[in-house]
Parts: C-alpha cells; structure tokens; sequence
C-alpha cells in the first residue's frame, strides 16, 4: 500500500513538472506585447494629419514578418504633444510607463539622467545588423547623453530660412550666396524695411522669427560644452551675436514682425524647418500660402567668426529601463529607425524626414518629375544644412537655462545696454546657476 502511495505522489510530482515546464513554455513562446506611447503634434509647429497613422503602418509591417508572430505591438494614443509630458510623467510614477516611447525633447535629459531611459549601448554593439552609419551623424548625437545612446531617430527636420524672391526681385536686391555673410542680410533687411505707402508706418520688414539662437550658432559653435555641463561660448563671440541683435532690432523701430507680414509678402526672409516647407511647397496646400510670391530655401547667414548652422529637429523614440521585453522592444526601435522600407513610408506618410540617410539618397535619386512637383530643397543644399546643423546640449538643466539667456538677452538687446559688460555678467551668472544646479 505504501509502495503504491509513493508511486501515486511519484507520478504527481512528475505531471507538476511537465505541467510548469508546458506553462514555462508557453511563457517563453507566447505572444510578447510592446507598449507604444505616441503624442500627435511636434514641436516645429506644422500639424501631421492622421498623426498615428504611420505608426499602425509599422506595427503592420513588422507583424508581417513570421519572425515577429509572437509579437503584439500596442499603440498608446490620444494625448496632444503640449500635455504628452505630463501624461507619460504620471504613468512613469506609477511604474506604469511603455515598453517605448517618443521623447519630447525637453525631456530627453530628465528621463537620462534618472536612468528611466535605457542605455542602448548594448543592445546596439549586440546587434549585427544595426548600421549606425545608416543615420545621420546628428541625429544620433541629440539621443546621446554623457556619452552614451539612450534614444534613435525615427525623422529629422532640419531648419533654415526661406526668402521672399519676389520681394527682393521688386527691390533690386540680388542675394551674393558666395558671400551670404552677416553684414550682407543685415544690408539687405535695412533695405527693405520702410514705409512703402507714405503714412509715417512701417510696413515691409527684413525678417520674421529671427533670435538670438540663430546669430550665435553662425557665430560659435558650442553654447555649452558638448560633453559637460559648462560654459563653452567665447565672450568676444557672443559679444558680436548680442551687438548684431541690437542692430537687426533697430531696424524694426520698435514695430513688432508677424508671421502675417510674411504670409502677406512684406517681409523678406523668414525662418522655416523642413515640414514647413514640405507642406506649403506641395500642391495643393502651396495655394494656402505664400501663393502670391515666390520663394526659395536658403542656409542661414554666416556670422564672422562662424559658419552657417542652424537647429536640427529628431523625432526620438526610447525603451523604459524598466521594460519586462527590452530585447523585443530593442527589435521594434530599430525596425522604426533604421528599416529601410519604413523608412521610406515615414517620408511618404509625415512631413518629415527619414533619419536613414541611404533612404534620403535613395528619394533624391529617383522620381525627379515627383521632385520637382513637390519642390523639395536641392539634394546638396538639404546636405549642407543637415552636416552643418547643431542639437541642443544635453544636460539635464539645459531648458531651465535657455530660458534664462533668452531672458538676459532679451534685456540687453531692448534696452540698449552696454554689450560687454553684459555678457560678462551673463556668463558669471550662468556660471552661478550651474554650481546651484549641481
């Protein structure tokens, strides 16, 4: 009876085996979900219609693939870009985030800094397929933090400035681009600045949307050093930036440039990121706008120490260091950013660029009648201003203090005050505030 009682617990005991081993199967076989968190907008201002629309087209296409059958990819939608950060901050207290996530740039340094994000590092050097000379050098650089990658690039929006050639052309004004330097835009924004009607007004104007940034950044290279929290401006440099906004904002009178002025064909330059153009220089939306003028892309003016440079735009995508499925979710990221065919639905499906630079080359190189409708910025000059593009620096505290330059700038440029003393005393109180923030 007892030889039968231990046989019985025997076969027991070896049915529970084979039952966790069936459920430890299932559990690594089983279908894996990846959580998405999406926001609709951006922060370069242009609208995407059907925002979530090219992310159901990835979890199509990669669910496509019988590699990828045991995958669930969940999309997470409905928040605006402007309350996104807040939405995703809530469910990161919780310890309820995605599996991935885009980043809103302002917070790309926070989530680093705190280790939410995670470091992609190995994943990467893990990874046989992955191509990291696929991206754009730049692109990459603005998911970097400390050294090492915690985001990649879905798009990139490079930035620039556009000009009213109509305008200009009615003026007698011809544009050197050999030497499209400070002093030339400056000369030809004086020009146009006036009171074309006679009524004591002014009413065409030089430039909309013109800031300090875009001085600096063809004056100087770094605001802040690119590997650490500290100052990384020449003094004299910014003292040139900071007497150049003084006399760009003289010319206005006081008068305040609205985006309408150039809408309306008195203003002569403005500037402009990618999306925008793409948008208003398609048909039909280019009937919307700027139908009653030319008009063509321009790099930004050269300061005299400097070279052109303007802001680069990423669209980011990130995995939670605390993501249950960080190999799978690794897949994804690189499916969104590096996957050629993709890649080239994200310029088919956004007003975005790829951030594969070979799928660029490969848009540029075929279909020139489709080019040409579209009006798209000539490959050399779209080029030229992607390599020579800057991304913000990124420590943890750099929104805090850009909005405290702009500030001080502001101040010095308005009210006219000495130009070096100022800087000076920008400089040691930014030096002031980095030693309170660590």
């Amino acid at each position: 009876m007892g030889k039968v009682r231990i046989r019985s617990l025997q076969t027991a005991a070896a049915l529970l085996i084979i039952a966790l081993g069936i459920l430890l199967y299932r559990q690594q076989t089983g279908p894996v979900e990846i959580e998405m968190a999406l926001y609709s907008g951006n922060s370069w201002g242009i609208p995407q219609n059907f925002a979530y629309a090219i992310y159901d087209r990835a979890a199509e296409m990669y669910l496509a693939d019988p590699e990828n059958k045991n995958i669930h990819i969940k999309l997470k939608t409905g928040t605006m870009y402007n309350h996104y950060s807040e939405w995703l901050a809530r469910l990161v207290l919780k310890g309820r985030e995605p599996d991935i996530f885009l980043l809103v740039e302002e917070d790309f340094n926070t989530y680093a800094s705190i280790n939410l994000l995670q470091n992609l590092n190995g994943f990467i050097e893990n990874d046989p397929d992955f191509d990291r000379n696929a991206y754009y050098q730049i692109a990459l650089e603005a998911g970097v933090f400390n050294g090492n990658q915690y985001s990649l690039p879905i798009s990139v929006v490079p930035s620039f400035m556009v000009v009213n050639k109509t305008l200009l052309s009615e003026n007698n004004i011809v544009i050197d681009r050999e030497n499209w330097n400070w002093d030339q835009f400056y000369e030809i924004c004086r020009q146009l600045t006036r009171d074309s009607d006679g009524d004591g007004i002014l009413d065409t104007f030089g430039i909309y949307g013109y800031n300090w940034h875009h001085a600096f950044y063809t004056n100087d290279r770094y605001l802040f050093h690119p590997d650490r929290p500290s100052i990384g401006f020449n003094n004299k440099r910014m003292t040139e930036t900071v007497d150049f906004m003084k006399k760009m904002n003289k010319l206005n009178q006081g008068n305040i440039v609205r985006e309408s002025d150039f809408d309306d064909g008195n203003t002569g330059f403005k500037i402009f990121n990618f999306s925008e153009y793409k948008v208003y220089g398609t048909y039909p939306y280019r009937i919307l706008k700027y139908e009653n003028f030319a008009w063509e892309a321009l790099p930004l003016p050269e300061g005299p120490n400097g070279k052109s440079s303007s802001k680069l735009y990423t669209l980011q995508v990130g995995m939670s260091s605390r993501s249950k499925h960080k190999k799978e979710a690794f897949r994804f990221i690189q499916f969104l950013t590096n996957n050629r065919d993709f890649q080239h639905e994200v310029w088919k499906g956004t007003n975005t660029l790829p951030a594969n630079r070979h799928v660029v080359n490969e848009i540029y190189s075929s279909n020139p009648e489709e080019r040409e409708e579209m009006k798209i910025l000539s490959f050399p000059l779209l080029n030229s201003i992607i390599q020579n593009s800057y991304v913000d620096p990124d420590f943890k505290w750099y929104a805090s203090m850009d909005d405290f330059i702009s500030q001080r700038m502001f101040q010095i440029v308005a009210q006219d005050l000495n130009t070096a003393k100022g800087v000076e005393h920008l400089r040691e109180d930014i030096e002031k505030s980095l030693i309170e923030y660590r």
